[in-house]
């Protein structure tokens, strides 16, 4: 499926105030939170030695030398930055809209948000948008020679809709990226075929990953009132003519397990997970993500 317009104009965005304010918040959380978290503020825990003389005492580990009874130090290893890596999917399911953007639309903003917040912190970001398998490949580079590849990429109406196949994707991403990343996969995660989360797993192992979900209100639920709807999968054309009255409860809760067996499938795999809808703005769950992770992780440091 081609989609012949789409509302992407992210270069008038940047001029925006409003848009530099939250790429300026979105930067600051990235390069500083989000980096101490993945390797410590500036520099990696390597492991423990001897105390011996000339030490700076202030990196004595007062536990751990109460445990070996001998006097003990912290060493770290400097880091130079952090990578990340944006999945973006552009399947038939992410062309619906029951409000003013397509979920494309919306989570297109959300991974050009992140990618131009990325390279304004001088660290690395790449991207790629997949159906049934990767269509794009950009992997992390800093620069703004590969910013420039992306926003192409993102703008361009030919590299939207197809099928969906997320485990074939997983393998592609993991033969393709070759140093520690974070993953973020970007989908409404429609259409997952069963054990989808094994493949989750195997590349947690590698990789650190977070899943946005990017869901419509109508994913969610329907009008009770509404009369009748006529129902479409998004991947094989199969028809199905409903009255709201008799199904809009049911609707609701099978869509509701649905979300909740996706969001255990990435907690399960010790993968972050974040769920946003087209009606509201993404920001503000990605950062309280972002802060969350960060002081957990700094906690187990301590």
């Amino acid at each position: 499926m081609v989609v012949k317009e789409l509302k992407l104009d992210f270069l008038g965005k940047i001029k925006k105030p409003e848009f530099q304010v939250r790429r300026k918040m979105l930067s600051k959380i990235l390069e500083g939170e989000l980096a101490a978290s993945s390797k410590g503020r500036g520099i990696e825990f390597t492991g423990f030695r001897k105390y011996v003389y000339g030490d700076d005492a202030s990196l004595i580990d007062w536990s751990a030398t109460l445990r070996a009874k001998e006097t003990l130090i912290r060493e770290y290893e400097e880091y130079r930055n952090f990578q990340i890596y944006l999945l973006f999917d552009v399947s038939d399911s992410m062309l619906f809209s029951s409000t003013e953007k397509l979920k494309c639309e919306y989570a297109a903003e959300l991974v050009f948000s992140i990618v131009y917040s990325v390279v304004n912190t001088g660290n690395k970001v790449g991207m790629g948008m997949f159906t049934n398998n990767l269509i794009t490949k950009n992997i992390p580079q800093s620069g703004t020679k590969n910013y420039y590849r992306i926003l192409q990429d993102l703008t361009n109406p030919e590299n939207y809709g197809g099928a969906f196949n997320i485990k074939k994707v997983l393998m592609e991403t993991r033969a393709l990226l070759g140093e520690k990343s974070l993953i973020v996969i970007v989908s409404d995660f429609i259409g997952m075929e069963e054990g989808w989360d094994r493949y989750v797993r195997m590349l947690s192992t590698n990789f650190d990953i977070l899943g946005i979900m990017v869901r419509d209100p109508r994913d969610r639920e329907i009008p009770e009132d509404a009369g009748q709807f006529l129902l479409e999968d998004p991947y094989t054309g199969e028809r199905l003519r409903i009255d709201t009255k008799d199904y809009a409860k049911l609707y609701k809760e099978m869509a509701a397990k649905e979300e909740e067996e996706i969001k255990q499938g990435f907690q399960t795999a010790k993968a972050g997970f974040i769920s946003v809808a087209t009606d509201e703005d993404f920001l503000k769950p990605l950062l309280k993500y972002i802060r969350l992770r960060a002081k957990i992780i700094m906690k187990m440091r301590e």
